[in-house]
């Protein structure tokens, strides 16, 4: 253990192994070094070791989180809530779980289920700053701007301004649109912190929406010095430059950072944006090809199911009663709807169909991009062997829309059609189609992009790279339109069940 906290991890591992060389079923032995596996990135030992710590002590939830934590970083997030409840299964009130299963609910868009966590740690102790900053946070998410302001005010109270509790105030403000305010918080912030690099993205995000897009630049700079392989500096940089018509500059920042971090999707959705900006077309087409790059599946009804409208309407009753629905979240795309957190695709038949179906297309569209000759293209380049999905479902109401927006976190994204409004196609003008190329208004373009719509239909995949930009047209319908979309995560391979 002294070696461990020493950093000293080559010996820390000998002195673990032969621990356990000694005694095999020495529980803090396992738990220790599958903590020290996880460390040092190796998953599967790590979970491994932590079995068998848990089952040798069954009564412990210290080996249940730690399997949820180790979960949680091999991007496993079902079943790292499972493991989470199973250890607070074993230890009810134990702080540290409770703080950790709300960050992970909160993550996964489960907002009321994080918020109700997030209460119950801070009935335990009120001093609690982190978790009463993300309960801000979570609030602001789901639209209760006032309550989130509260918290957040109690936390910069409770901590003395310390702790990223300004950090914080400022999100609640981002989100509620009050920018002017946020800058000053941010500013607070960086008095305490001036390392903190996402407070100065942050604050260089205020200096666009209140149109002082010099600032910005420096801010962003300021950023991409203190920490260079932080994406979003780096694409915001070059999406500012670009707009300024520097576009030399733009165009070498972005290819430099690419050049060490090219799977990064948002500074290829930026990089492909300054391409364009400065005319440079035929390499921008290369980056955003819908025809090459967007590829349209019109699925079968999965085994199971008597039909494809069984299927349809089963999966639709699921998403418009899932306990986790928020309308209009603030941080997502949904306007005029109502979005789901993480769905969790092993929990009924409906939602394993779809599951295999979305699995089985997306190595068929990994197949196909191969057979086009994109092996070295950035679409492939962060595939791998096997992949996790992170799926959500949406509801869209009459006058809703999806903004424009892409998938940062994803490798290739899709949208499934479960239900549409009957009336949705009866009104042309391509109400309510799904519709690629156009960024959101803060990016600028000096060069119009090629814009591509796709009419949607019940049971139509529709699977594109995940930094394509993309969004939705509004319809008059009363009925929603409901659909299913999800982010393919893929890694080296997947995870042995425990």
């Amino acid at each position: 253990m002294r070696c461990h906290q020493d950093g000293r991890t080559y010996d820390a591992e000998l002195h673990y192994a032969r621990a356990l060389e000694l005694d095999p079923n020495n529980a803090q032995a396992l738990r220790l070094r599958g903590m020290l596996a996880r460390e040092r990135g190796d998953v599967d030992l790590a979970l491994q070791l932590l079995k068998k710590a848990a089952g040798q002590q069954p009564s412990n939830a210290e080996p249940q989180a730690e399997i949820a934590l180790t979960l949680m970083m091999a991007g496993d997030l079902q079943r790292a809530e499972e493991a989470f409840r199973a250890a607070l299964a074993l230890a009810p009130n134990a702080i540290d779980v409770l703080t950790n299963l709300g960050a992970l609910l909160q993550h996964r868009g489960h907002l009321n289920a994080a918020i109700d966590i997030y209460r119950e740690v801070l009935a335990q102790d009120a001093t609690e700053v982190e978790v009463r900053g993300n309960l801000a946070k979570a609030l602001a998410e789901r639209g209760d701007a006032a309550a989130a302001l509260d918290e957040a005010d109690t936390a910069v109270k409770h901590s003395g301004g310390q702790r990223g509790s300004h950090s914080a105030r400022a999100a609640v403000l981002i989100d509620a649109g009050r920018y002017a305010d946020a800058t000053l918080a941010l500013q607070r912030a960086l008095e305490n912190n001036p390392a903190d690099d996402m407070a100065l993205v942050n604050l260089a995000l205020c200096c666009i929406e209140l149109a002082d897009t010099r600032s910005a630049v420096s801010w962003l700079q300021r950023a991409a010095e203190i920490n260079p392989d932080n994406a979003r500096a780096v694409s915001d940089l070059v999406t500012c430059l670009s707009g300024q018509n520097n576009h030399d500059e733009a165009l070498r920042l972005a290819e430099s950072f690419l050049a060490e971090h090219p799977t990064e999707r948002l500074v290829v959705g930026s990089y492909a944006q300054a391409l364009l900006n400065a005319g440079r077309q035929h390499e921008a087409e290369y980056l955003v090809n819908s025809e090459q790059l967007i590829q349209i599946f019109d699925l079968p009804a999965p085994d199971g199911f008597a039909s494809a409208d069984e299927f349809h309407a089963t999966l639709a009753a699921e998403i418009q009663n899932d306990p986790s629905l928020v309308s209009n979240p603030v941080s997502k795309a949904t306007t005029g709807g109502q979005q789901t957190g993480e769905l969790n695709l092993q929990g009924t038949p409906a939602m394993r169909a779809f599951a295999s179906l979305a699995d089985s297309t997306v190595a068929l569209a990994a197949e196909t991009y191969l057979k086009r000759g994109l092996i070295d293209h950035p679409v492939m380049l962060p595939a791998a062997p096997d992949w996790t999905l992170r799926a959500w479902g949406t509801l869209i109401h009459a006058g809703g829309q999806q903004a424009p927006h892409m998938h940062p976190l994803g490798w290739l994204s899709a949208v499934y059609y479960a239900a549409l409004p009957p009336g949705m196609k009866a009104e042309g003008a391509q109400a309510g189609w799904l519709e690629f190329g156009q960024p959101p208004a803060r990016i600028p373009c000096l060069i119009k992009p090629a814009i591509r719509r796709i009419e949607p239909a019940p049971g139509r995949l529709v699977i594109f790279p995940s930094w394509l930009w993309h969004r939705t047209l509004p319809f008059r319908s009363t009925a929603p339109r409901v659909s299913i979309a999800f982010d393919a995560m893929p890694f080296s391979r997947r995870l042995s069940s425990l």
